[in-house]
């Protein structure tokens, strides 16, 4: 009886691997721009150099405060970024894209989340260089639930011929239900 049950196990857990849907793939549109991995390709390329970061704080009405710090958790820094990423077939229902050439043969694609969509990246905007190198990312993120509330807008500028991260900047919102709401800027220059 235990070989029987053990058999059957078997056949069991086979027949569930076969029945796995393959991988879909990342983006329905393959001019579409990586977010994920370019921003994970940064946080691994910044991690490993540790450049000098200029970093200006700003929170209510207090004076800025900016330090060159030469040690940054990237992974940290530039998690808000890898949160903008909606290239994944689950959330693409929920996003109008728009797409138009520029002049210099690079393109723009924006996304807007559709009116009904419960989901936080409220927008999207990709600049691309003509040499498929990102130029300028800019998003709007808002969390909300019965006790928190959260809007923050970033901008992440790069390099236009090599991709690479120049500087960073996130502006927002945040209020507890029982607490006053907290305006803030962070703004990073490699």
């Amino acid at each position: 009886m235990k070989n029987y049950s053990i058999a059957l196990l078997g056949v069991a857990l086979l027949a569930f691997t076969a029945c796995d849907r393959p991988v879909p793939p990342v983006s329905d549109n393959p001019n579409d721009f990586d977010v994920a991995a370019y921003v994970q390709a940064e946080i691994d390329r910044l991690q490993a150099k540790q450049p000098a970061v200029l970093k200006s704080v700003k929170t209510e009405d207090q004076p800025d405060e900016t330090i060159q710090l030469d040690q940054l958790d990237w992974a940290d820094e530039l998690a808000i970024f890898a949160e903008a990423d909606i290239n994944k077939p689950t959330l693409r229902e929920y996003y109008n894209r728009e797409e138009e050439q520029t002049a210099d043969g690079g393109k723009i694609i924006r996304f807007t989340k559709t009116e009904d969509a419960k989901v936080p990246v409220e927008s999207l905007y990709l600049e691309i260089s003509a040499q498929d190198k990102l130029q300028q990312l800019r998003t709007v993120i808002r969390d909300e639930n019965l006790l928190f509330y959260s809007k923050r807008s970033a901008t992440l500028e790069s390099n236009p011929e090599t991709g690479r991260i120049q500087g960073y900047e996130v502006k927002g919102v945040q209020k507890m239900i029982f607490g006053d709401s907290l305006r803030y800027s962070i703004m990073g220059t490699l």
